[in-house]
């Protein structure tokens, strides 16, 4: 058979479902096996960073990878920024990248680049074929890899003449999935200790942050007295009335520092001790107090779930303090100007139940985060990588990974133009995704970070490269050239109306919100 039909036919025997596609000639035998086996649905993205922004969403909410094929080093990396941001997601990722033919690299062509590198900069495996022989083989073991708890990125440089060649060997069998690794159980009666001391922290992530996990991590609270914490960006998290409470670390260093004071000890499960998200002038990098105890009970890779079980049996505690659950939101406004005071409570009342949130409101976040912790129960995907042009494309893999549940998206618009393409693959896909673009016009974040690096003061040439106006983005024109329909209200019974419509409708919609 083909040997691109033969590496298909390994990913399906692995699992793959979903293949998340901006090819180049070099991947059109690919192309071809992809259309023979309906096994495996075929998503395009008109730019690299939806495709990988997708396969992140995706990996976040099925719990395993999909399939990038992408065109060479250049595709690779217009990947880039967004396969960073999986990596920090945790989420499990195949790329199977095209490259020129093996006897035709050594004439630098135009496309030739240093693609094994750049594979490596980004990626946990990489592995190259060197023949039709070894393209399966490198299939089972880049799923392998990829998928390997927690997740990573494994990326497979597949040549153009192995992917056209004859294979005549047998499809190899898939190859067992790595687990977690076990906890050291004699830290946990020491851990029990910490957690117990006054301003104590349980910090919990990665992987952990499932309603399971939550409870278990009340219940050891309700016992020790000691704070529940989390990261300022996470993978994906359980949240909402009737849940528990979990603190998040604020993402400016100094608030980071004054949230973390008096932290008498801290137990890290699945994630790491907190640092600044930047440097700057005069102000600390590692964030917790110089003589807090540190136990670092369970790595990313390590098996949580089963260290808060042991934790809570150690703690004794088999029942959850009720000031440790979420409550409901009662103050929903019902009329008004839509503003940034009453935009937060009225989105969390409307929100549906079971809702997934892709999350990259940048500034926005400080009205609409803090208020949706009392909505009814939903997952909330972050951006966790730090580069932006997240959002929109993560909403496409939720989607795809949880037909039956409603999307939102919540964006800043300097953000979401990196990857506007992604409302094209959201109409093509009929996928139920309702976007919130918040559009204030401008790089709001980086005016705050401009004044907090103790730049010298600016004048307008600086301000201009932090604006987005002159001209401004026409937001309802821009959606409506993607196939999604585009709406800018402006009071609250508007939104109300608006919003209720859209996330009923099995397409996407693009809600434009000008605070």
């Amino acid at each position: 058979m083909n040997a691109s039909d033969a590496l298909i036919k390994t990913l399906i025997s692995n699992g793959a479902e979903v293949v998340f596609a901006n090819p180049g000639t070099s991947e059109m035998h690919l192309v071809a096996a992809i259309d023979s086996h309906p096994e495996i649905r075929p998503v395009l993205g008109l730019f690299e960073g939806v495709v990988s922004g997708a396969a992140d969403g995706y990996a976040r909410m099925s719990g395993k990878s999909a399939v990038n094929l992408l065109h060479l080093g250049p595709g690779l990396g217009n990947s880039f920024a967004n396969i960073h941001n999986a990596n920090k997601a945790l989420s499990p990722m195949v790329n199977v990248v095209g490259d020129h033919a093996t006897y035709h690299l050594k004439y630098n062509a135009p496309l030739t680049s240093d693609l094994d590198n750049l594979a490596k900069s980004v990626s946990d495996w990489v592995g190259r074929s060197n023949s039709v022989d070894d393209l399966c083989e490198l299939g089972n073991e880049a799923w392998q890899n990829a998928n390997a708890f927690p997740g990573q990125i494994s990326t497979l440089i597949v040549p153009a003449d192995c992917a056209w060649g004859d294979f005549k060997g047998d499809i190899p069998q898939p190859l067992e999935t790595i687990k977690p690794s076990a906890i050291d159980h004699s830290l946990i009666s020491e851990s029990i200790e910490i957690l117990k001391l006054d301003g104590s922290i349980l910090f919990i992530g990665g992987k952990f942050l499932d309603e399971s996990c939550l409870k278990l991590a009340a219940e050891i609270s309700s016992a020790t007295g000691c704070r529940i914490v989390t990261d300022t960006f996470i993978s994906r998290i359980r949240r909402g009335a009737g849940l528990p409470i979990i603190e998040q670390v604020p993402y400016f260093a100094e608030m980071a520092e004054e949230f973390l004071k008096n932290t008498a000890g801290v137990v890290f499960i699945g994630t790491s001790v907190p640092v600044s998200f930047f440097a700057y002038p005069d102000k600390k990098s590692y964030l917790l107090p110089t003589e807090t105890k540190i136990i670092n009970l369970c790595s990313p890779n390590q098996d949580g779930h089963d260290a808060l079980n042991a934790l809570s049996a150690e703690s004794g505690s088999s029942s959850i303090n009720q000031d440790l659950i979420q409550s409901s939101i009662i103050d929903i406004p019902t009329s008004g100007i839509l503003d940034t005071s009453s935009f937060g409570p009225l989105l969390a009342g409307l929100m549906p139940e079971n809702a997934i949130v892709s999350d990259e409101s940048a500034t926005s976040s400080l009205f609409v985060t803090s208020h949706t912790l009392s909505a009814k129960p939903h997952d909330w995907l972050a951006l966790t990588g730090g580069s932006i042009g997240q959002g929109l494309p993560l909403a496409v893999g939720a989607a795809i990974a949880k037909p039956d549940r409603p999307v939102i998206t919540l964006h800043g618009d300097g953000g979401a133009m990196y990857t506007i393409q992604a409302l094209w693959t959201q109409a093509r896909e009929n996928l139920n995704i309702t976007n919130i673009i918040f559009a204030n016009n401008s790089y709001e974040i980086l005016k705050i970070e401009l004044d907090r690096v103790g730049a010298v003061q600016t004048g307008e040439r600086a301000e201009s490269m932090l604006s987005l106006e002159n001209p401004n983005i026409n937001w309802p024109q821009l959606s409506k050239s993607m196939g999604v329909p585009s709406y800018a209200p402006t009071s609250v019974e508007e939104f109300t109306k608006i919003f209720t419509q859209c996330i009923k409708e099995s397409g996407p919609s693009l809600i434009v919100v000008s605070l």
